[in-house]
């Protein structure tokens, strides 16, 4: 057993390396590491090999960390699927023949350029007869695993095992619950959110083991673009006020219910932003009212090839000053003077243009625009609202569609789980990932699916000093859920 590992998460957005070192029973997170990919791998494909060796080569460097035994994971929607099936209860000797052709049936690419892997969530002992045997299985592409084992061998590093995510995460999971110490019971789902920077993996973990994946596309990529478009700004400014700004939870103030219709009147009660006008004034209509042994996970992939709301604003009008009576009765018009020493009709063969800009003198003729007439109700005119809603407001209605997409996209997962077992029940949802940082993304993922939420923390039982010490513990705490498939990665190696 090595002293220390590597695990390193290589994804479409950053890099993120941990680096973890037993201590009896205990484990100690040394360094955490992230440097941004630079486009060299999208959708899971490694397109540059070299670019990520460069980075992983100089991040190392920096941090001093002299460790080369490391377990990387492979990602990707084509080159990676990770499924549960299910065989008729039947001996190991036909299960090791039967097996591979199982997955083979499952693959979304030629079998022959496939490296794969499977665990038994179930011993045939423990199935009766008539049962079925689930299978977690992993397969990907070999070419796939040859480019990420290519990028880790040029960065000097010896790879040890590949795994694939939601495996790594349900091992963050086992560490968060104290190893063991408090993880669930049969029948007890745990639900994790891998929310990453092109897609989002949702896992659902049953005693350590995971029972059932699936990938929806949804990432942090689709809520920078959403504020691209909504805010009209680059992808670099819209990255920047995602993490800066951004929140998935406002909070608004609650609208009292209607009261029942009682056959009296009543009078609205004025608020300090409606003021009372000095006059009386007829009663508002009424609001309508408002709309309502994690071990059994681990498994190692083969290494030997190596190559805006809107508001509505309004004034009341203001009454115009009575005409003055002429001697006879005549149709009242508009009146000017002009500024001489005599008075001086005019000729009425010569009448004088009109045609002058408000607020400014005529041409010529020296008209001045009549003043204004001063109104009482001048006094008491409500402030005009501002044009645009607050930036926050305006953050928050160009994501939440999203965000919405996203709780929907857990409950339709929930819901054929259920189809498939009655008698599961949910415990928690866990959010990993980087996207998992987004401001109260746990608020409102709970608010939706009316099940505890919160960010998953696989430094929870660690000694992370030497990590604090330098970051600060506040910090480690915050960016915890980026490190959780890392930390997963790192900690096959011992468990």
């Amino acid at each position: 057993m090595p002293k220390s590992v590597l695990g390193i998460n290589m994804g479409n957005h950053s890099i993120k390396v941990v680096e973890l070192t037993r201590r009896g029973n205990s484990f100690v997170a040394q360094n955490l590491l992230i440097a941004p990919t630079k486009e060299a791998i999208v959708s899971g494909e490694m397109i540059q090999p070299d670019v990520v060796a460069s980075t992983l080569k100089e991040m190392l460097k920096t941090a001093g960390v002299r460790t080369k035994e490391a377990v990387i994971a492979v990602g990707g929607q084509s080159g990676v699927i990770v499924r549960v099936t299910e065989l008729p209860k039947m001996s190991r000797k036909e299960l090791s023949k039967a097996i591979p052709l199982e997955i083979e049936r499952h693959l979304p690419f030629q079998s022959g350029r496939a490296v794969q892997d499977y665990v038994l969530l179930k011993e045939p002992e423990e199935v009766a007869e008539g049962e079925q045997i689930p299978i977690l299985f992993a397969a990907a592409r070999a070419d796939l695993v040859d480019a990420y084992l290519v990028a880790v061998q040029q960065a000097g590093l010896s790879p040890i095992a590949v795994e694939v995510e939601p495996l790594a995460a349900a091992r963050a999971l086992f560490a968060a619950r104290g190893f063991g110490l408090t993880d669930g019971q049969t029948g007890r789902i745990s639900v994790l959110v891998n929310i990453g920077y092109e897609g989002t993996e949702i896992s659902f973990v049953e005693r350590g083991s995971v029972i059932f994946t699936r990938l929806i596309p949804f990432g942090g990529r689709h809520l920078t673009e959403d504020l691209r478009d909504h805010l009209g700004m680059d992808l670099e400014e819209a990255e920047k006020v995602k993490i800066e700004q951004a929140t998935a939870w406002i909070e608004r103030a609650e609208t009292a219910a209607p009261l029942e219709p009682t056959g009296l009147e009543t009078q609205a009660i004025p608020t300090p932003t409606q003021p009372v006008p000095p006059v009386a004034a007829p009663p508002p209509a009424p609001a309508k009212p408002a709309e309502e042994e994690l071990p059994s996970l681990s498994f190692e992939l083969p290494t030997e090839q190596q190559p805006s709301e809107s508001t509505i604003s309004f004034e009341l009008p203001i009454e115009p000053s009575p005409p003055k009576a002429e001697e006879k009765e005549q149709v009242p018009s508009l009146e000017f003077s002009l500024p001489s020493s005599e008075e001086q009709p005019p000729a009425p063969s010569q009448a004088p243009s009109f045609e002058f800009l408000p607020g400014q003198p005529a041409e010529g003729l020296g008209i001045q625009p009549p003043a204004p007439v001063p109104s009482a109700l001048e006094e008491w005119l409500p402030p005009q609202p501002t044009a645009a809603p607050p930036i926050q407001e305006l953050i928050f209605n160009a994501i939440s569609p999203r965000l919405n997409e996203l709780a929907g996209e857990i409950e339709r997962s929930v819901e054929f789980l259920m189809t498939q077992r009655h008698d599961i029940v949910v415990d928690e949802v866990y959010l990993l990932g980087g996207g998992a940082l987004l401001s109260d993304l746990d608020k409102f993922l709970q608010n939706q699916l009316g099940v505890p939420v919160v960010r998953l923390n696989p430094f929870r039982y660690m000694d992370v000093s030497p990590v604090t010490s330098r970051l600060g513990r506040d910090y480690v705490a915050k960016i915890a859920p980026t490190y959780a498939v890392a930390v997963g990665l790192a900690l096959w190696a011992y468990l």
